[in-house]
């Protein structure tokens, strides 16, 4: 087996939840040894944060939750108790031979610990510290907390998403977008941070404003605001060019099919696939301003027209007839689909990983040295001994000491 990308990167992975294990988790897919602290008095929050990971009795099994499986395989685990001196000790050593320390507590959390970047860099000189702060590390409202939602509003995402006779809608915490979106960007800065790192040979403080990432993503509304005046609102599934676009029922319960139409040429084929030729005949709907403005009346005969089809098959004959058309998927369906598993898109993990061990993949591949899942989330602490050993160096003796004093945590079944 080829060599990984990043084998030659250890992270001391601080990050919780989605945004910074998620974005850990991308590194370590492409090799880098991504270490995960957690302390039995404060694990991430995601081994928690589903029905599956409580039992009908006795204690909630804290590797059993979906959520943080999800975004924390090919980790190695270990329990250290940042808030105990010799915890704090045991973590400043693995800095010490550590590239990245990954972190999104709140602002300031680690200062208290003592493990602020002065404190790190003071062991790793060339150390880069990545915080994935809420609002940024300065500014008036830096010291305020967020979740999705929150950062869905206050990064103007949520003015634009949704129905415009409806109020503001938020990703929801199925999604969670502004989360997903800094586990896509961050990783690629931290890249740049690491080559800036091997440039200078000097420590770096990466601040990363989960909001300003999130803002990124409407620069058109902002920049049209600046030039126009104009402040963009909802449009639900239309589109200002492409008429009709949006998503329709068809056969079954809750089965849709999404379509968009950006010219003539194509309307005049979805008629003749819908078997609609009064609407192709008519001589206010054969420009794209004509659609438009029949937008409303054209949703209604197109739903009727797809209602009793096979969502599939209506899509597979758009397709052909040169429209974007797809089936709305569900996670069962995604997981089925022949185009993922010609990409090899899922994976699945080594035994001893949540139930199926079925894994998202990668959504880009190196040709040489691909992403691969070559290990489940790990349990907590189930790594502590091994890397407190074998790569801090401590004694089997020093081990139990910090264990009985409650610096550490293992789990060794």
């Amino acid at each position: 087996m080829n060599t990984l990308a990043l084998d030659h990167i250890r992270v001391a992975d601080l990050g919780i939840i989605t945004a910074g294990a998620a974005t850990t988790q991308v590194l370590a897919d492409f090799g880098a040894d991504v270490i995960k602290v957690e302390s039995t008095t404060y694990t991430d929050p995601f081994r928690q944060w589903t029905q599956v990971a409580a039992k009908s009795s006795g204690p909630a099994d804290l590797n059993a939750s979906p959520p943080f499986q999800s975004v924390n395989r090919n980790k190695r685990g270990v329990g250290i108790d940042l808030k105990h001196a010799r915890g704090r000790e045991a973590f400043l050593r693995l800095v010490s031979v550590s590239d990245v320390v990954v972190e999104n507590f709140r602002r300031g959390v680690l200062e208290r610990l003592g493990l602020g970047f002065d404190e790190l860099r003071a062991v790793k000189p060339d150390i880069v510290l990545v915080s994935l702060t809420s609002q940024g590390l300065t500014g008036p409202e830096s010291g305020y907390i967020s979740f999705g939602s929150t950062l869905d509003a206050l990064g103007g995402l949520m003015s634009v998403t949704g129905y415009d006779d409806q109020t503001p809608r938020w990703s929801g915490t199925n999604v969670n977008y502004p989360d997903q979106l800094v586990s896509f960007l961050a990783p690629g800065v931290i890249l740049a941070a690491l080559r800036q790192r091997d440039l200078t040979g000097e420590a770096i403080h990466v601040d990363f404003s989960q909001r300003e990432s999130v803002t990124s993503v409407i620069g058109e509304s902002v920049l049209g605001y600046t030039t126009t005046g104009e402040v963009a609102r909802p449009r639900g599934n239309r589109d200002p060019v492409a008429a009709p676009q949006g998503v329709y029922p068809c056969q079954g319960e809750e089965q849709w099919l999404a379509l968009s139409v950006p010219g003539d040429e194509q309307w005049t084929e979805l008629c003749r696939v819908l078997d609609l030729p009064a609407l192709a005949e008519d001589d206010r709907l054969r420009t794209a301003s004509g659609r438009q403005s029949a937008h409303d009346v054209l949703d209604k005969q197109i739903a009727a027209a797809t209602a009793g089809r096979d969502k599939h098959d209506l899509a597979a004959r758009l397709q052909e007839a040169g429209i974007a058309a797809s089936p709305v998927l569900d996670a069962g369906e995604v997981l089925d689909s022949p185009q993922l598993g010609a990409l090899g898109f899922f994976q699945d993990a080594a035994p001893g990983g949540f139930p199926a061990h079925r894994q998202r993949g990668f959504a880009a591949g190196l040709q040489d040295t691909p992403g691969t899942v070559r290990q489940p989330a790990p349990r907590l602490g189930e790594h502590t001994r091994d890397v407190l050993s074998a790569l801090l160096g401590y004694s089997d003796q020093e081990i139990t000491e910090l264990a009985d004093a409650g610096a550490i945590s293992l789990d060794e079944h």
